[in-house]
């Protein structure tokens, strides 16, 4: 008689359970993961953004303004304006979905054409979570020459 081919019910619950056991140990390492990852995304953006706003100032010769959308939570979006195009943002951002705190230090900040800002600003980008791991956390800081500085951990 030929013998069947395929796996007995047995095999497959040790296969599933080792599957499972895999899964646990692996799902705390992914979520900090991706929580280090929208973190990082999100400084890059608003790096970027930084960046752009001071440029199109210098290259515009007029003063550029950031907003935050709502106050100093910058998680929920900012717009770019150029003086006396406040009907119309040069760029804006969307608020974020993932879980971390993006705020800033006030509300708002101008560029003047020469790329300088006004005041000293700092961005802290952390997980919702509380964490101890600075490698988490990201500090954006402009100086008032406007050029943007980002450093790993929180602003103190």
């Amino acid at each position: 008689m030929p013998r069947e081919r395929g796996f007995t019910l047995v095999e497959a619950l040790v296969v599933i359970t080792i599957v499972g056991i895999l899964a646990a140990f692996g799902f705390p390492a992914m979520t900090r993961f991706l929580t280090t990852q929208a973190v990082r995304s999100a400084s890059y953006d608003l790096f970027a953004d930084l960046i752009y706003a001071r440029s199109e100032a210098i290259a515009r010769g007029t003063p550029v303004t950031v907003t935050g959308l709502s106050g100093v939570n910058y998680k929920l979006g900012w717009r770019i304006d150029a003086a006396g195009a406040a009907t119309n943002p040069i760029r804006t951002q969307d608020a974020r979905g993932s879980a971390i705190v993006l705020t800033a230090s006030q509300n708002a900040f101008t560029f003047d054409r020469n790329g300088r800002v006004d005041a000293t600003m700092t961005f802290n980008i952390v997980p919702v979570e509380a964490t101890n791991q600075d490698y988490m956390k990201r500090c954006i800081r402009l100086d008032p020459s406007g050029r943007p500085k980002s450093a790993e951990g929180a602003c103190p």
